[in-house]
This record gives structure tokens, C-alpha cells and sequence, in this order.
């Protein structure tokens, strides 16, 4: 079996590259489908966050919320990693390792036991399709922008499990 590695570096270079077309397409199909929708549901979110009087602790709102969101959206991305790694390894949980690598900003799941590729690819795609992809059709099928939104920054976020599942396809399954 052989082991796959790739440097930090060229994942947030490549996560770039790659990142371009996925926003390209992503605003094509928002100014097709949702020209009017769009503005309408961008106009409801602020209309939402004007909780308080004050303008300024509602901009601050409108400003974290989403971020926050999207850092829920990593935690549990990761999570599902490590739980894919769980469910796959001999010893579950006490194989499952998380971090953050504070240079690069980038958190990561690790699993300290060796798996089979098939199964290393279902841990790097699930976050994909469980936080990515569906959200982002929930979202343009009920005109949803908040499910767009988090499924949208959630394909982005899975720009680095693209690139490893690359990687294990090109070393091959087994």
C-alpha cells in the first residue's frame, strides 16, 4: 500500500487554480437562474440581521454571522472526516486524529492506521457531498440562499479532498 503525500503549499496553490472555475460557475448559475431571486434573498438576510438599532452592531452582525457559519461548517467538515476514519479503521475513535496547521491556516483529520484507498476516498468526498453538494442543490432547487451559501462554501472547502481523491486515483484503488 502506498502512502499518498502532498505539500501544504501546493494544496492552497492548486485549491486556487481549481477554486476559479467553481466561483465562475457558481455566479453564471446564480445570474441565469436567480437574477431578481438573488437580490430579493440577499435584501431578506440583511432585512433579518437588523436586529438591533444600531447600525453598526448590525453590519458587525451581518459580517460575522456568515464567517461564523463557515467556521461551524469546517468543524463539522473535519468531523466528518473523522468519523468516516472511525468507521473504517480497526481501532475506531483512538485512530482519529484532528489538527490545525497555524502556518497554512488549515485544519485537518488524520487517521493513524492505514486504510484501503476505496475507503480513503469515501472519507475525503464525504464532506463534499454531505455539506457541499446537497445544500447547494437544496438551495437552488427552494431558492434558498442560505443552503446555497453554506453548499457553496462548502464545495470550496473541499478543494483539498478534490486533490487528494486525485491523488489516490492516480496511485490507484484497492
Amino acid at each position: 500500500m502506498k502512502e499518498i503525500f502532498i505539500d501544504s503549499k501546493k494544496v492552497q496553490f492548486y485549491g486556487i487554480i481549481i477554486s476559479i472555475p467553481i466561483i465562475l460557475f457558481f455566479l453564471l448559475i446564480l445570474y441565469l437562474t436567480w437574477n431578481e431571486l438573488f437580490v430579493q434573498n440577499l435584501k431578506d438576510i440583511k432585512a433579518s440581521f437588523q436586529i438591533f438599532d444600531n447600525k453598526k452592531v448590525n453590519t458587525i452582525l451581518i459580517l460575522l454571522i456568515p464567517n461564523l457559519i463557515i467556521f461551524i461548517a469546517i468543524v463539522v467538515h473535519e468531523f466528518i472526516h473523522g468519523f468516516f476514519m472511525a468507521l473504517f479503521s480497526k481501532k475506531g475513535w483512538k485512530s482519529v486524529k484532528f489538527g490545525f496547521i497555524k502556518k497554512y491556516l488549515m485544519p485537518f483529520a488524520n487517521c493513524t492506521e492505514p486504510l484501503q484507498s476505496k475507503k480513503m476516498l469515501v472519507i475525503a468526498l464525504a464532506p463534499f457531498f454531505i455539506l457541499g453538494l446537497l445544500p447547494s442543490i437544496y438551495g437552488f432547487l427552494y431558492n434558498n440562499f442560505i443552503f446555497l451559501f453554506i453548499g457553496f462554501s462548502m464545495i470550496l472547502g473541499a478543494i483539498g479532498d478534490f486533490i487528494y481523491s486525485y491523488l489516490i486515483f492516480k496511485v490507484g484503488l484497492n
